[in-house]
């Protein structure tokens, strides 16, 4: 019975995703950001519930429209970007990986949100994009950053990346932490499988800017993380 409630629910994450894609690349050429974000939101949460996907959302308080940050989380499931997207309460900018960019209309998609590619196989690109996101926050534009770089091998975080962390430095802006619970058990990166069940988001307190200012690299990913961490109720 899991098996077919499993090939239920790709088919129907596929064809939600293909019409997502197309009605996106179509609304962002028409209507302005702010007006289509909010339809974005709530397709994104639409889509959960038809998938049977219970997301509980706590800690929005912590969340000022009015500040810039750096948001970190987990990184676990195919469904975390379409997480973030429906249920971050503010707008925000992504870093992805280059070879996203060339998949046929995602691609396309990822440009038309004006998400930020990096090549981490070469190392003057992966500065350029830090250049590019540190100028983002400098103009008040959050920016939204898995430290982990890839979807996680284990229901535990995998080791964390500088590179976002020198970006933090370099920005002076605040890191916004918060954890991603349950999503192990409806997919993960070694199954094949996709359950339904319900997934807590909690968004912790902000890291403020002093104490990025005064912290090392090295100091905000050990603080990062046992802060997600500590947000994380269950794989």
């Amino acid at each position: 019975m899991k098996y077919i409630v499993s090939a239920w629910l790709w088919f129907v994450s596929f064809i939600l995703l293909v019409v997502f894609l197309i009605w996106f690349l179509i609304i962002s050429l028409i209507f302005p950001r702010d007006t289509y974000m909010k339809w974005v939101r709530a397709y994104l949460r639409f889509f959960f519930k038809a998938l049977f996907i219970k997301v509980k959302v706590t800690g929005t308080e912590n969340v000022d429209p009015n500040q810039t940050y750096v948001f970190m989380s987990n990184h676990v499931s195919m469904y975390d970007i379409p997480l973030l997207l429906g249920f971050i309460p503010v707008d925000f900018w992504g870093i992805q990986a280059a070879s996203h960019f060339k998949v046929p209309i995602y691609g396309h998609v990822l440009k038309a949100y004006g998400n930020i590619p990096i090549d981490r196989s070469n190392p003057r690109a992966s500065y350029r994009t830090l250049q590019g996101a540190v100028e983002h926050l400098k103009n008040g534009h959050n920016i939204m950053i898995l430290p982990e770089g890839t979807r996680s091998r284990k229901p535990k975080m995998g080791p964390f990346k500088k590179l976002p962390f020198v970006m933090v430095k370099k920005a002076e802006v605040s890191i916004l932490p918060f954890g991603m619970s349950g999503l192990w058990k409806i997919n993960n990166k070694v199954s094949k499988m996709i359950r339904p069940g319900t997934v807590h988001i909690h968004f912790g307190k902000p890291i403020p800017v002093d104490v990025v200012k005064n912290s090392s690299e090295e100091e905000l990913m050990k603080m990062v993380r046992e802060r997600i961490e500590s947000y994380i109720t269950e794989p």
